[in-house]
């Protein structure tokens, strides 16, 4: 026999040998029962005398298989433990303000008190009433002063105030400017006067400066005789009067206004003075110095001029040579401020005020200036108003 067919021979002999192995293993099941081994197909004993030994080699691993169908689902689980709290949210927007609810019901009846003749008023007191027999009304106390029950008092010829001070004081909240009804002492009757009521001040006169009613020689400023006191109206206007209050009225400040012609604002000024009245300063021509100024007096009106010197302020305010015929012809004020050229008031050409006069000008209230004036020659005339409190 050649040697390739020697060759051969080998070959197809171990392939017998391998089929036979694999014959073998995939033949024998085992079943273990009670300990016991079943055999079934060729026995261990045959597979030893015919392979000699086992050998088990696993097979090559199948494709795999398709899906299956889902399974049903499984029983819910037990309850897990409460998280922790969150973080709190942003504040929402605030939502539309709901409609007001129906009024509640009447509270019980207050706690009357009776009619008292106390002079103290206090927190103890408050509420009380009481009739004054001086004024000749009904009184109550609220805690800490007497006030007088309306109608209020000024409104009537029959319950006039003491002046527009009293009103302003009592009845501030609730007043308003106007005329009223004032009797300042027990020796006068009650008249109608025009009253500044949230600030106290009480009208005295009204000048209007193109005309001589109130000129500085007049009459009216020496006698206690009304002037157009039945023109008063409701309003601060411009209609020339004296009223009883220039001789009835006490004060202890003065209110000063100019209002121009051609600037139609009213620019005022306080003088603090104490009288028992205008007239009393006034009626007898002497000379009472006041004290605020040359500025405060120029103020009174938009523009102004007047001379350098003598510089003299107050009510009958005049030359200082009373005893010539000058005194008859230079300026002069029953209240306001006059100047001069030279350094000496025997010669004054110039003035700011009221009641005024200077030669032959017709000017009663307001500014006249010749004679080198520090503003040029003026000669402006206003209308006057003298209020006091």
């Amino acid at each position: 026999m050649s040697l390739m067919s020697t060759s051969f021979s080998r070959t197809v002999m171990k392939s017998v040998r391998l089929f036979l192995l694999l014959a073998v293993g995939s033949l024998q099941m085992t079943s273990v029962l009670s300990g016991a081994v079943v055999e079934k197909g060729i026995q261990e004993s045959d597979c030893t005398r015919a392979c000699c030994s086992v050998v088990t080699v696993p097979g090559v691993s199948g494709a795999a298989g398709m899906k299956g169908e889902k399974g049903e689902s499984g029983e819910n689980g037990t309850k897990g433990n409460t998280g922790l709290r969150g973080k709190i949210g942003l504040k929402g927007v605030q939502g539309v303000t709901g409609l007001a609810g129906p009024p509640g019901p009447r509270g019980p009846p207050g706690i009357a008190r009776s009619l008292g003749n106390t002079k103290l008023c206090s927190i103890v007191s408050e509420g009380m009433l009481r009739y004054n027999q001086q004024r000749k009304w009904v009184e109550y106390c609220n805690g800490a002063i007497w006030l007088a029950l309306t109608p209020l008092p000024g409104t009537s010829q029959q319950l006039p105030a003491s002046s527009c001070k009293e009103i302003a004081i009592r009845y501030r909240s609730s007043s308003r400017n106007g005329k009223y009804w004032i009797k300042p002492s027990l020796h006068v009757s009650a008249f109608q006067v025009y009253c500044d009521a949230y600030n106290g001040w009480t009208l005295i006169m009204k000048i209007n400066g193109r005309n001589q009613n109130f000129a500085y020689d007049s009459a009216l400023w020496s006698n206690k005789d009304t002037f157009n006191s039945g023109s008063l109206t409701s309003s601060l206007d411009d209609t020339e009067a004296k009223l009883a209050s220039y001789w009835t009225l006490p004060f202890t400040e003065l209110r000063l206004g100019m209002k121009e012609y051609t600037n139609g604002g009213t620019r005022w000024i306080t003088v603090g003075y104490s009288g028992s009245s205008l007239y009393s300063l006034i009626a007898d021509g002497r000379y009472r110095r006041t004290n605020i100024g040359e500025y405060r007096w120029r103020s009174l009106l938009s523009r102004s001029s007047l001379q350098a010197n003598c510089n003299k302020e107050g009510f009958n305010a005049k030359t200082s040579d009373t005893g010539s015929s000058w005194a008859l012809t230079h300026a002069r004020v029953r209240l306001g401020f006059i100047a001069n050229e030279q350094k000496e008031c025997n010669t004054p050409d110039s003035f700011v005020g009221f009641g005024t006069a200077f030669k032959s000008v017709t000017n009663s209230a307001g500014n006249f200036a010749t004679s080198r004036p520090d503003n040029g020659n003026l000669n402006i005339k206003t209308i006057g108003y003298i209020m006091a409190r």
